[in-house]
């Protein structure tokens, strides 16, 4: 039995020329150099972080995310803690304006204390409660109002807003 040699396309840095005179071509390889990324940590959903290398290296961090991704911030936002979690600061990073303060059962509430304001968002899955999606509704309105009052931060903006601390 022959064996077949099996070659396999590599690709080369180079320059190649052309001489118009003699219309030949020609290529020149380039020697192959050392890494320009040095320190490479990689993490799930396509995130990258590395060094530099040369008399001034850096650090870059690259983050992925799907085009058709239902929430793009937050495989951003987990990407990057993936990638930082070895990273102190120096100072403390000042907290996001908004907090969320539900998270349940379809349900989430965010609340900023500068502005005194609260955002819910509610999902209900129609290939589930087609029939009964009133009722659903009904049900994210009602768990807002129970959940609401047993949280701290949301009880601390109300009574601001009552004594008029925040406008």
């Amino acid at each position: 039995m022959e064996q077949k040699e099996k070659t396999k396309k590599v690709k080369v840095r180079g320059t190649g020329t052309y001489d118009p005179e003699t219309n030949k071509f020609g290529f020149e390889p380039f020697n192959e150099a050392p890494s320009t990324q040095t320190n490479v940590k990689t993490c799930v959903g396509g995130g990258k972080r590395w060094t530099t290398t040369g008399s001034d290296p850096s650090k870059m961090i690259t983050l992925k995310s799907k085009e058709s991704s239902p929430d793009q911030y937050a495989d951003f936002a987990k990407q990057f803690e993936a990638l930082t979690r070895d990273l102190k600061p120096k100072k403390p990073v000042a907290l996001p304006d908004t907090q969320r303060v539900v998270d349940e059962d379809g349900l989430q509430c965010w609340l900023n204390e500068a502005k005194g304001e609260l955002t819910f968002t509610g999902t209900v899955d129609l290939s589930k409660n087609c029939r009964n999606w009133q009722a659903e509704t009904l049900r994210l309105v009602q768990l807002v109002v129970r959940r609401l009052p047993a949280n701290e931060r949301f009880n601390r903006v109300l009574n601001l807003i009552k004594n008029g601390g925040t406008k």
